[in-house]
Parts: C-alpha cells; sequence; structure tokens
C-alpha cells in the first residue's frame, strides 16, 4: 500500500514537471511574456538627444515617445530627438514592439530623464525676420514685433525666430504668451487677441463698442494675467466715446476672460480728441497718450479702476501747456515699470526732444536730443535715436546715474563699460528697442534690402567668434 501512494505521488510529480516545461520561444507553457525591456542610454549634444540600446531579439520595431507624445517608429536600435529646448528636462519612453503576439508581448518601457543644458548664448546674434522687434519680456527670453499685418516671435533662449502671417505682436510675457491683433482679411480691421503656443485667442468685448471698426491689446504683465489695450468705435455719441473720443482704452484680465474700460481725467475733456494705452507695469500702473488741439501728453492710470493723472504737464495761468512729455508712438516704459521713456517738449523749446520720467521720483530727465528714447534699463541707462523712429538711426547712450551730457554711440558703450567689441557687427541705422528687466540683454533691430534684422546682446554672452 505504501508503494502504491509512493508510486502515486511520484506520477503527479512527473506530470507537473512535464506541464512546466519551456517551449523554444523561452515561454513557460502555454503563458505570453513581454520581451525584455531596452537596455538604453542617452547622449545630449547642444539640443539633441541621441538614444542608444540593445537590439531586443524577436522585437520587429521600437516606439520611441518624448514627454507622453506620439510615440515614433524605428526599427533600429537608435533615434535622435533634434531641435528640443535648452535648459529643459525630458521623459522618454522606448518599447520593443513583438513581431509575433502569440510568443511575445511587447517589453516594458525602458523611461529615461534626459536634461539639456542651457543655451550658450554669444554676445551678439542676429535673425532676419518678415517684422522688426518692438519689445521684449522682462526675463529677456521673449522678443516680438509687427509690420503691416504680420509679425515676428523670437525664443532668445532657444535661439529660434519665427514669422506670424496675418497678426501682429506689442509686447510679450514672460512664459511666452504675446499681445496683439489678428487680422482675418486684407481689408479688415485687427482683433485684439492673445497667442501663445501657436493658438490664439480672440478678445471678446461685448456690447461695449456700438460699433466697432478694431481693436488691439498693446501690453501685458509680466507673469501673463493683465493686458492693456484699446477699440476703436465709428459712433461717437456713445457713451465711451464721448469720454475718450474714438478710440477707447480697456484692461483684459487674461485669466478670468474680463474687460474694464478706464477711466478718464475731465481736466481738457473740451480739447480731446483721442487715447489710447500703450503699456502696463509689473504691477498693473498703465500709460497711454491723450491726443487733443493742445498737443500730445503721456498719462496714467494708477490702476485698472483709477482715473488717468497727466506724466509731468506744466501750463500756464489759462492752463495752456508750457512743459509737456509725452509722443505719439513713443511713450513706454521700462521693464520693471520705474521710467515712462520718450520724448517732449520743455519749457522755452518748440520742438520735442528725448525725456524719460521717473515715475519712482516723480522727475523728469532732458536728454540732448531732438528724438526720443526708445529703451532704457531700470537702472538709468538711456538709449536714444537721433532721427524719427523707423527712418533708420545710430543709437547714442547716456547713463544717467553718470553724466546727462555725455553720449556714446553703442559700440563706444559697450567697449568701455563691458568690454564687449562688436564694431564687424553693429552698423549704422539700428534702433534700440528694449533691455530686460536686469539690464543683461538688449534688444533692437535695423531694416535692410533683405527685411529686418533683428538682434539680440547679451551682456554676459560668449564672445563672438571671428
Amino acid at each position: 500500500m505504501k508503494n502504491f501512494f509512493k508510486l502515486l505521488l511520484a506520477s503527479v510529480a512527473l506530470v507537473a514537471a512535464v506541464g512546466c516545461e519551456t517551449d523554444e520561444t523561452g515561454n513557460e507553457g502555454d503563458g505570453v511574456v513581454a520581451l525584455p525591456t531596452p537596455n538604453a542610454t542617452a547622449n545630449v549634444t547642444e539640443n539633441s538627444i541621441i538614444l542608444a540600446w540593445d537590439a531586443v531579439e524577436f522585437a520587429i520595431y521600437y516606439e520611441v515617445s518624448l514627454n507622453g507624445g506620439e510615440a515614433a517608429k524605428t526599427e533600429a536600435p537608435v533615434y535622435r530627438f533634434e531641435d528640443l529646448d535648452y535648459s529643459a528636462e525630458y521623459t522618454i519612453s522606448i518599447v520593443a514592439i513583438s513581431a509575433d503576439q502569440t510568443k511575445y508581448l511587447n517589453s516594458e518601457p525602458k523611461v529615461l530623464t534626459v536634461a539639456i543644458g542651457a543655451y550658450d548664448a554669444p554676445q551678439y546674434r542676429e535673425w532676419y525676420a518678415i517684422a522688426p522687434v518692438t519689445a521684449l519680456s522682462n526675463n529677456g527670453r521673449w522678443a516680438v514685433g509687427s509690420f503691416d499685418k504680420n509679425g515676428v516671435i523670437i525664443d532668445l533662449q532657444n535661439n529660434r525666430a519665427s514669422d506670424v502671417l496675418n497678426m501682429e505682436f506689442n509686447d510679450v510675457a514672460d512664459n511666452g504668451l504675446a499681445v496683439g491683433a489678428r487680422f482675418r482679411a486684407a481689408d479688415d480691421g485687427g482683433t485684439a487677441i492673445y497667442y501663445k503656443d501657436g493658438e490664439y485667442f480672440d478678445v471678446d468685448l461685448g456690447d461695449l463698442p456700438s460699433n466697432l471698426y478694431c481693436s488691439s491689446l498693446v501690453g501685458v504683465t509680466p507673469d501673463g494675467t493683465k493686458a492693456a489695450g484699446w477699440f476703436y468705435d465709428y459712433d461717437e455719441r456713445t457713451y465711451y466715446t464721448t469720454l475718450f473720443g474714438n478710440v477707447v482704452p480697456f484692461v483684459y484680465d487674461i485669466v478670468n476672460d474680463r474687460v474694464t474700460v478706464l477711466q478718464a481725467d475731465e481736466t481738457y475733456s473740451q480739447y480731446r480728441g483721442a487715447t489710447q494705452c500703450v503699456a502696463i507695469s509689473p504691477e498693473g500702473t498703465i500709460i497711454g497718450l491723450e491726443q487733443s488741439v493742445l498737443g500730445m501728453f503721456a498719462i496714467k492710470w494708477a490702476d485698472e479702476y483709477a482715473a488717468w493723472e497727466y506724466i509731468h504737464m506744466l501750463t500756464d495761468d489759462d492752463r495752456a501747456p508750457i512743459e509737456r512729455f509725452g509722443s505719439v508712438g513713443k511713450t513706454l516704459l521700462s521693464a520693471g515699470g520705474r521710467y515712462a521713456i520718450g520724448a517732449g517738449v520743455p519749457e522755452g523749446e518748440k520742438e520735442e526732444i528725448a525725456a524719460a520720467y521717473d515715475l519712482k521720483n516723480n522727475t523728469i530727465m532732458w536728454f540732448p536730443s531732438l528724438c526720443s528714447v526708445s529703451a532704457m534699463t531700470e537702472d538709468g541707462v538711456a538709449f536714444l535715436n537721433d532721427v524719427p523712429y523707423g527712418y533708420g538711426t545710430t543709437s547714442f547712450v547716456i547713463d544717467t546715474k553718470k553724466d546727462m551730457e555725455t553720449s556714446y554711440t553703442l559700440v563706444e558703450w559697450l567697449k568701455a563699460e563691458h568690454n564687449i567689441d562688436l564694431t564687424e557687427y553693429i552698423q549704422d541705422g539700428i534702433i534700440m528697442v528694449g533691455a530686460s528687466l536686469d539690464g543683461r540683454t538688449l534688444v533692437g533691430m535695423t531694416s535692410t534690402m533683405s527685411g529686418y534684422a533683428n538682434f539680440a546682446i547679451n551682456l554676459d554672452g560668449e564672445r563672438v567668434t571671428e
């Protein structure tokens, strides 16, 4: 009897052993296992990632994806991702795909995390584009501009420039959100928009204008949450046009999709022609321009709910201006909002000269130039143009902290103050456009026979090779 049980147990063990035999595919019995996970490595070259892995037996091809995006197929155990962002981290997945799912399942993904370092920006670089740059983000990463219903966006961190048709851009936030207007047809007025990552969003002005012709956003806060703009209403009898004229200024809350029409000052309302916003500071101070038969005046709103105040206007007993700051198309803000820059008419003079108003100390600076201040750093370095904007000019530099009377050409100032020699790169006919908040990145433009040459100067950049 004992021998019978021993024989029975031996038979059961034999059956079990036979049932667990591995076939030639490596699978156990009727079970199907996955292919081995690829053994991969990654190498970074500038802003490219080159992947390589050991070939997986029984794999027909491999699927490679970046940051969870659409997978690319490759039969070779190597793949290259190009034109990626600098100063960025990427998650990469590699999966071996089985040739026969009845024998092997696809492998588990091999996941790699790969970091790309910062772009080593040179001291000077330029881009030819469909439009000139007109603004720089506070962090010095983005530059935007426009001309004749077309725009340009430059990502300085990744050294990319993109032309954008049928849209104009006036300002850009630190996250790359650009504001401006889009044009649906050649004869159609612009519609205020904000634009990010290739997608635009219209600003709905609701029932504010009774007969809307066009609108635009002109400035945005560095955090990309609020923008300033204007709309044009043909109907002079409506409430807002009786306050401002046909051009009506407003603030747009991007986060909450809310429009607030700004408030007017009644001092010279009987002379009023048009009013518009031109810029908005990080703290939400808005500056603009009032046009009247008395001239062009710079104005500011402390916030979207306050009535405007004039920026430096002195009047005589008859309330006629004897000194004023502000000029059409020239009054801007420095990156941090400390200086309103442009041009004005000092007492005893008839022609405009370059000027800057220190909003922190409520003082005005007059410069020895008949044109305007086109850019200014937060620490008081002013860039001046000696002929009207748009005609081509030579930029001059005055450091207001040192000497208001001594000016340098841009090349002289770069050499003297920063030991940067760009004599071979910067020629006459340029216009300085903007400076980053830290003053270390500068942008400008010039017009050439081939179009607009936009340039950036990085004061901490790598020396330009000959």
